[in-house]
């Protein structure tokens, strides 16, 4: 919807300058090679009278020269001098069409640009999308101990959660936890993309939308939801957690178990 209305309002300022352009200098735009044509007057009918007198009079005294003697021959016609056509100021309909092409095309280029820009800049300056240091390896486990099984990270749309790899024996999220003690969550639900939290009482993920629930760890419990949670994937480098948001990495089937068999520890959050 950015692109669209930044599209149009490039395009709306661009004929506005032209249309002043041309208002302002006055011109008429005509076909190319083609001049405006020039009215010719007509006579009025005194100087048609007077014409037809002045004829009248020359045929007589012709006449009388001839019979008495010497005859005036009237004066030779002056050639017309052949009419200058008025020389066309200013753009032809081709140019003032070609350059409104290529307005136009320079509008939406530039309005591509600016979104292109725009969906990119979030990964530019290390957000959304982006590999993110959030925080020592310390401060997240003082952070999920904190929050009562998770920590959250808002920039990265994440959770995360403690991960003990015995009890994932056949490292079903060995790829994404990459030999750390934690692993990261996509907060949104897979079901419509409502934002998941976490029931303080049960230790689970539930969806207040449509009672979509997930384990600790975001596999499949209960709910419309086809899948676990999606997740990132997680590494620990010279201390620090580092979370990859560029890439969303699909949650676990329904049939695929839970290693994690966690039972609900306390009652719902949505009161069931």
């Amino acid at each position: 919807m950015s692109m669209t209305l930044t599209l149009l309002t490039t395009t709306a300022g661009l004929l506005v300058v032209l249309c002043w352009w041309v208002r302002r200098n006055n011109l008429a735009v005509y076909p190319a090679g083609r001049a405006p044509r020039e009215l010719r007057s007509l006579s009025s009918g005194c100087e048609l009278g007077t014409a037809l007198l002045a004829a009248s009079t020359d045929t007589a005294t012709g006449a009388t020269g001839s019979q008495g003697g010497t005859a005036t021959s009237p004066p030779p016609a002056q050639a017309k001098a052949p009419r200058r056509q008025k020389r066309h100021e200013g753009p032809s309909r081709r140019d003032f069409l070609r350059f409104g092409l290529l307005a136009s095309m320079g509008g939406t280029l530039a309005a591509f640009a600016g979104a292109s820009l725009g969906f990119l800049w979030p990964t530019l300056k290390g957000g959304f999308g982006a590999r993110l240091d959030i925080g020592s390896e310390a401060d997240i486990a003082a952070g999920i101990a904190e929050g009562g099984g998770h920590f959250e990270y808002p920039a990265g749309r994440s959770y995360i959660v403690a991960y003990d790899a015995a009890q994932d024996p056949n490292g079903a999220y060995a790829e994404v936890t990459n030999g750390a003690p934690f692993m990261a969550l996509y907060q949104k639900c897979v079901h419509l993309g409502c934002r998941v939290p976490w029931c303080a009482t049960s230790k689970w993920w539930e969806c207040p939308c449509h009672g979509s629930r997930y384990n600790r760890w975001g596999e499949y419990q209960f709910g419309p939801a086809p899948r676990g949670l999606d997740r990132f994937s997680l590494t620990i480098e010279q201390g620090r957690v580092i979370v990859d948001t560029s890439t969303v990495v699909t949650g676990p089937s329904r049939g695929s178990g839970a290693p994690l068999n966690q039972a609900p520890e306390g009652p719902h959050c949505d009161g069931s």
